[in-house]
């Protein structure tokens, strides 16, 4: 492969290492394509020790990195590393990158100084403490170094470091709050006066005072922030009961809430909240329409609420020592991808999107257990075989229904379920096959009428007559659920004798006309 100008790697590098600094750190490998593929540093020593000076050179400010050469049977790789950081560091040109999952963002002068503001928040989880391994629960450090593979000859302390969570001390370390936060042993108020989280349920929409005070729960949790997301995990789990509607829309107990939807929502809490805010708990509220999560702290620069309720994968860390250790024990997904996820998992359930709110210094998240469809549509829904039918497909008929409009296109599934045209195509085929919905038109025109499939077969001939001016036997065989031609025609005989149809013509021929007592019956 032929190799690239010192000059362009150099600054890519310099861009790259800026970017991670001024984020949550980050690793650089040279020699590795970006498919993982190992080609390795083809370049010299002489060609790499020029590389680091122009590197150097490129920052108003140089960005502390470590680096070293990784040998590979493909050749050898470059690692940087770059740990996070509390000052912002600017190319030699002026510019500031930020690094947003696998983007570059650059940032404009007033940007810079909202970010500087924002990394003072870091300074809380990595400053230095007087305690001392002693004070920390050691059964708890042990699943952490189980879940990162830490070797048995390497001790607790070198952990500790290795992981930014202690820094050395003569003969013995010192902790971080991280550490402490993380793995302390109780009280916890020892290390921070408000680390733990407060529960209180409410009967009713409403907190009430007074006489009328209609508070059930008061519950504050304080332990190691692991042991306390699983005690809350718990908590929460004993209130959230079984929603009635979101049972009989889905023929399935449902959670009033989705299970990954609350608690992700609370790991959130726990990990990017203000630890500098230390008069205030994160906050947990239960009503009967909602669940509240509140925490100190509005979200770190450079995400911004209008960006999170947009569902755009931004991403930034308060705390990046707590979110990898919460990571390496599963507690934490992917970076950014655990909010658009919790939109995800209410919509699928035909809930409200969560409610992003800003209050002073304070960030909620609401999320709510009313469906999106009102209890009309609902009921529409149980005449269609929903056991049958995926999530998408349940949702265009509800959009069908409640719209107004008792039709759908093409474009109506793709932009309601946000999924390309030909994926639409493919699902409108399938209820086409079911017989659960018709088409009127074609091509561009076409336009798709639901056909219920349960209730009164009154209900169903009406609903077919809205659009169509006569019936068929064929046609009364699929709205009656694909029953035999010749059940058909006993029940349509039937309908003839009570006053509902009235017939004309013979054989193939036949056709059948609402009267106005099938039109205007209830």
């Amino acid at each position: 492969m032929k190799k690239r100008p010192l000059k362009l790697v150099a600054k890519d590098v310099a861009i790259c290492l800026a970017e991670f600094a001024n984020a949550d750190g980050g690793t650089l490998l040279l020699g590795v394509e970006n498919d993982g593929t190992v080609t390795g540093c083809a370049f010299s020593l002489g060609e790499l020790q020029v590389v680091q000076k122009m590197v150097r050179d490129s920052w108003k400010r140089s960005v502390p990195f470590q680096e070293e050469a990784v040998h590979h049977v493909n050749g050898d790789i470059i690692v940087f590393e770059v740990d996070p950081q509390a000052d912002i560091f600017t190319l030699t040109d002026g510019r500031t990158p930020y690094r947003n999952n696998e983007s570059t963002v650059w940032f404009p002068v007033e940007m810079v100084r909202e970010l500087k503001r924002a990394k003072a928040g870091t300074l809380v989880e990595r400053s230095l403490t007087q305690f001392t391994i002693n004070d920390l629960d050691l059964s708890l450090l042990q699943r952490f170094r189980s879940s990162i593979g830490a070797p048995p000859s390497q001790r607790d302390e070198d952990v500790l470091i290795e992981y930014d969570l202690a820094a050395r001390n003569g003969s013995g370390i010192m902790l971080t709050m991280a550490a402490c936060l993380l793995f302390g042993r109780p009280p916890m108020t020892r290390f921070h006066e408000r680390c733990g989280v407060n529960l209180r349920r409410f009967d009713g929409t409403v907190a009430l005072t007074g006489a009328r005070n209609n508070e059930r729960i008061d519950i504050t949790k304080e332990a190691p922030l692991p042991l306390l997301i699983e005690q809350i995990f718990q908590l929460v789990q004993t209130q959230i009961g079984v929603s009635r509607k979101l049972r009989d829309l889905f023929f399935e107990e449902r959670p009033e809430y989705p299970r990954f939807a609350w608690q992700e929502s609370i790991v959130n809490a726990i990990a990017h909240r203000d630890y500098s805010l230390r008069g205030s708990e994160t906050e947990i509220r239960i009503f009967d329409d909602r669940l509240e999560i509140k925490n100190p702290g509005l979200p770190p620069e450079p995400v911004k609420i209008e960006e999170l309720q947009q569902r755009k994968a931004v991403h930034a860390s308060r705390n990046p020592r707590i979110m990898r250790v919460l990571k390496a024990l599963g507690y934490v997904r992917e970076r950014g991808e655990g909010l658009p996820r919790v939109f995800e998992e209410t919509e699928e359930s035909f809930l409200p999107p969560p409610e992003l709110i800003a209050e002073g210094s304070f960030f909620k998240l609401v999320l709510r257990n009313n469906p999106v469809f009102d209890e009309q549509t609902m009921m529409w829904l149980r005449g269609f075989p929903l056991e049958k039918i995926n999530i998408r497909q349940r949702r265009i008929l509800a959009y069908s229904y409640q719209s107004g409009k008792r039709y759908f296109a093409l474009r109506d599934y793709s932009q309601q379920n946000k999924i390309d045209k030909e994926t639409a195509r493919k699902e409108i085929r399938d209820l086409l096959d079911r017989g659960i919905i018709e088409v009127i038109g074609n091509r561009k025109a076409a336009k798709y009428y639901p056909l219920l499939q349960r209730g009164t077969i009154e209900d169903r001939l009406k609903e077919y007559f809205s659009r169509h001016e006569s019936l068929s036997n064929r046609d009364y065989r699929r709205l009656a659920g694909d029953i035999h031609i010749v059940t058909a025609s006993v029940q349509l005989r039937a309908l003839v004798r009570d006053g509902l149809l009235t017939k004309t013509g013979s054989g193939r021929g036949t056709r059948y006309f609402p009267t106005r007592e099938l039109l205007k019956a209830k």
